[in-house]
């Protein structure tokens, strides 16, 4: 699921545009000026509480500890209920499967903070996920555009799926624990 620039300023609505090119913008982008970007693109996802609350526990390590394992807990309920709950056809059943089998990965890595390793588990959560959900129109170049047409903020969040691989290789830990929790509270409250 990756989606070129184009494809971006073609599908998201002008009012989203901005915010969500910020959010994987130049790795340049200064810390204080980027955690406000990540907060707009929560606050228009419809997450913002929960992220900040992510955010705030951040700074105390035992607190953070305690949010995480409440929210990472949140999304593992949500995610499996979801994946046990949609019906697809038996040969798909594998992909199920494969799914329900990464997120336990990906709850472990968020809470060793080994962000690199969950932004990579999480892509292929996320991938999957949209398959189980969508079929092979996620599969498709014009998944973004079929997804904003059934809601704004679903559109939205995949987009955000199909730009975290422009992550991979970023250093700043803070800079993808933050935008990983933007898909975990989003996944949490739906």
């Amino acid at each position: 699921m990756s989606f070129a620039r184009p494809v971006l300023d073609e599908v998201i609505p002008d009012e989203y545009r901005t915010i969500a090119g910020e959010l994987f913008s130049d790795p340049g982008v200064a810390a204080r000026t980027y955690q406000k970007d990540v907060e707009r693109f929560a606050e228009v996802l419809g997450i913002i509480a929960e992220f900040r609350a992510s955010c705030a526990s951040s700074n105390s390590p035992a607190n953070a500890a305690v949010s995480d394992r409440r929210l990472l807990g949140h999304f593992r309920n949500n995610v499996e209920l979801l994946i046990q709950k949609t019906w697809v056809e038996k040969a798909d059943e594998a992909h199920k499967e494969k799914l329900l089998d990464r997120i336990p990965v990906f709850v472990l890595d968020m809470e060793r903070a080994d962000y690199e390793r969950a932004l990579r588990t999480f892509i292929h959560i996320l991938d999957e996920l949209a398959y189980l959900l969508f079929g092979t129109q996620s599969r498709k170049g014009d998944f973004i555009e079929y997804a904003f047409r059934i809601d704004a903020n679903l559109g939205l969040f995949w987009w955000y799926a199909g730009n975290l691989a422009s992550l991979l290789g970023e250093t700043d830990e803070k800079r993808i624990r933050a935008v990983l929790v933007i898909g975990v509270c989003y996944l949490s409250s739906i």
